[in-house]
């Protein structure tokens, strides 16, 4: 078995701040992950809310940033539903006010139509599947909507338009 090597501990303002640009040159992290992660690496308390005012002030810390590019990157996974972009804004540590806004951006109609990909994109895989019985077909569709995050509303259009096609 591999072991991980050990964290060193963040003592030091120096030391922090240079964390945290390391962490911040590889993506955006929303302010409370990039303290989650100093605080993984038992960084003093004091010693975080330092270094998180420094790059606020730079503008190397934004999570208004962070939660646009969140939301570019479900837009651009593409068969992903409204709930797997909050999910992934939670993931983030994302505020609650920031993510709200970001969801806010996703229209219904633009949610139907990413579900109506995901049916486009599996509908002769399914009906090969399940030649005999559309209903298996069309609940293992359901299955697969809801497990990538599509509301309910966006899974029922989806089936209803699977009836439309069968």
């Amino acid at each position: 078995m591999m072991r991980s090597k050990a964290k060193e501990p963040l003592a030091t303002y120096k030391d922090a701040y240079n964390f945290a640009l390391d962490k911040l040159a590889l993506r955006d992290h929303s302010t409370q992950e990039l303290r989650s992660r100093l605080a993984d690496r038992q960084c003093p308390e004091e010693i975080q809310d330092q270094v998180i005012q420094k790059l606020l002030e730079h503008h190397f810390l934004d999570d208004v940033r962070c939660a646009e590019h969140v939301l570019a990157a479900w837009r651009r996974k593409g068969v992903y539903g409204r709930q797997y972009l909050r999910l992934m804004l939670q993931k983030r540590e994302i505020p609650n006010p920031y993510a709200e806004l970001m969801l806010d951006q996703v229209e219904d109609a633009e949610e139907t139509e990413r579900a109506w990909t995901l049916v486009r994109k599996e509908r002769d895989r399914l009906h090969r599947k399940y030649p005999e019985d559309d209903r298996k077909g069309k609940a293992a569709l359901a299955r697969m909507l809801a497990s990538r995050g599509f509301t309910t509303g966006a899974i029922a259009n989806a089936l209803e338009g699977w009836n439309e096609e069968t």
